[in-house]
């Protein structure tokens, strides 16, 4: 299984403060650090504007 992940580029861990290493999962709801490993969940809110 393929999964799909963006560079956040011009972001800074909040953990680390190492710029440019932050990678969201869309489909997990998760950014995630490659510097130092931290991790988020976030919420997405849907395309439609309708929750």
């Amino acid at each position: 299984m393929v999964e799909i992940a963006h560079l956040l580029d011009d972001l800074a861990c909040a953990g680390c403060g190492t710029s440019n290493v932050l990678w969201l999962y869309p489909v997990r709801g998760l950014v995630e650090c490659r510097e130092c490993g931290e991790k988020t969940s976030i919420l997405i809110e849907p395309s439609d504007g309708e929750w």
